[in-house]
């Protein structure tokens, strides 16, 4: 036997240059050490680029990562840092784990029903500013791009707020973000733009224009709001001085301060030496902040939003009742919907959809739609539109609290950038706004063809 045939596997001969197969090898040691069964399934598997291997198959260290990837976005977990080629980023965040402290847990619910609350005041807001006669844009793409504008920047200072108080970046992402954009109030007015529902003086392929106009608008705005807010960012001090006085003061650990990772954009490559640890985070390592416990921020959360939902309905009761059915009954109704939403991103990260089919979102979105539709079409039929005004009231709140909340543009937004592969991408998107459409087109078309409607009740 020759010396070049009894050489050990991992020798070659320095003259020669490595082969792609080698120079894989050294990208996947640089990212982690691998063991020895890792190093010996290296070599039998072709690299995903390799001119040999015409069925691309996925290899076991971009598994890995693309599974990391979503699972990362739990709201106690810091992001590592991106590799050289990154996916963009995303909001598949479910509750915390089981891991978390209880009270750390209930933290991020009562900031679900303050954000919820606060997010459905900005939407009705921002609605009612933008409604005037000769406006030029629909009133809801305001809401639309303020909800995926916070969410772009929330999400590239993802690391530093949790560095902070990691509840807040459930109130910033799914409590605000989430709760001032409408998926449900999107299909809505998408098919009463389709269908000519106010029966404008126009024909029947103006309402084709008019409806597409709508839905690509709508997902327009979002997508570049959304990349607007992740600008702002870069662009905005850091918070490390804020997490430094803050931080310091409300720890009950005497633990030392993780290194938190800074955020870089999707085409910044994290330097290969400095300050920056070259290994993502565990967020079950006892030092990090994901399991500090911080018992007194998380009262005063909890006692904090348990205070405004009382405020709120009080002021249902003791206000006027003019008041009640614009404002003030969709307050109490917004949060069941954010945390029965919150709860549903559960699946998001499960390994039939990881990466593919945010299933959560797209339920929340589908019930949302569901119950909108059957909302406005009981809102035009007797003897609703002539009953109490309770009862008209309770359908608009359920319209725009509970429904503005469940459903969500902002992480569908984000989802839609995030999710790999072309095919699954349009999948999700077209998915999601055409089966919405039809709900809407099977509910409140169905029974205006079936029995008409009369004047909508205004409470």
């Amino acid at each position: 036997m020759s010396v070049g045939m009894s050489a050990s596997p991992g020798m070659r001969d320095p003259t020669h240059p490595p082969d792609r197969l080698e120079r894989a090898e050294s990208h996947a040691h640089f990212a982690r050490t691998p063991s020895r069964g890792d190093a010996l399934s290296l070599r039998l598997t072709p690299s995903r680029s390799s001119p040999t291997s015409p069925s691309h198959p996925t290899h076991p260290l971009r598994r890995s990562i693309s599974r990391q990837s979503a699972r990362s976005e739990d709201p106690e977990s810091p992001r590592p840092p991106r590799p050289p080629s990154p996916p963009p980023p995303e909001d598949n965040a479910p509750p915390p784990s089981e891991s978390t402290a209880l009270s750390r847990r209930a933290a991020h619910y009562a900031g679900l029903v303050l954000a919820s609350m606060l997010g459905t005041l900005i939407r009705l807001g921002l609605d009612g500013l933008a409604t005037f006669d000769g406006n030029v844009i629909y009133p809801l793409a305001w809401a639309q791009g303020v909800g995926c504008g916070i969410m772009g920047l929330a999400l590239a200072r993802k690391n530093e707020i949790i560095s902070i108080y990691p509840p807040i970046y459930t109130f910033l992402t799914t409590g605000i973000a989430g709760s001032v954009t409408t998926f449900s109030s999107w299909m809505l007015e998408s098919y009463l733009a389709f269908s000519n529902f106010y029966q404008y003086d126009r024909g029947g392929l103006h309402d084709t224009v008019d409806g597409l106009g709508y839905s690509f608008s709508t997902f327009a705005i979002s997508m570049a709001c959304l990349h607007w807010g992740e600008h702002v960012s870069s662009v905005l001090p850091s918070l490390s001085t804020v997490r430094d006085v803050f931080g310091s003061d409300s720890a009950s650990s005497s633990s030392p301060e993780p290194k938190v990772q800074p955020q870089t954009n999707g085409n910044q490559v994290p330097p290969e030496s400095g300050s920056w640890d070259a290994s993502p985070p565990q967020p079950t390592d006892p030092t990090t902040l994901a399991s500090r416990h911080t018992p007194i921020l998380d009262g005063i959360l909890i006692s904090t939003a348990f205070i405004a939902y009382l405020i709120v309905l009080l002021v249902y009761f003791l206000s006027n009742p003019s008041f009640r059915h614009p404002a003030v009954f969709p307050l109490l109704l917004a949060p069941p919907g954010a945390i029965f939403r919150f709860l549903l991103a559960n699946l998001n990260p499960l390994d039939p959809f990881i990466d593919r089919f945010p299933m959560g979102t797209f339920l929340a979105n589908m019930i949302a739609t569901l119950v909108i539709s059957g909302v406005f079409a009981a809102q035009r039929r007797p003897p609703t539109s002539g009953g109490p005004a309770v009862t008209c009231n309770a359908l608009y709140a359920i319209q725009q609290g509970f429904c503005g909340c469940l459903s969500t543009v902002s992480t569908f937004a984000v989802e839609a950038r995030a999710v790999q592969g072309w095919g699954w991408k349009w999948g999700y998107i077209g998915g999601s706004v055409v089966l919405g459409n039809l709900f809407v087109l099977a509910i409140v078309g169905g029974v205006g063809w079936a029995d008409g409607y009369t004047v909508a009740c205004m409470g």
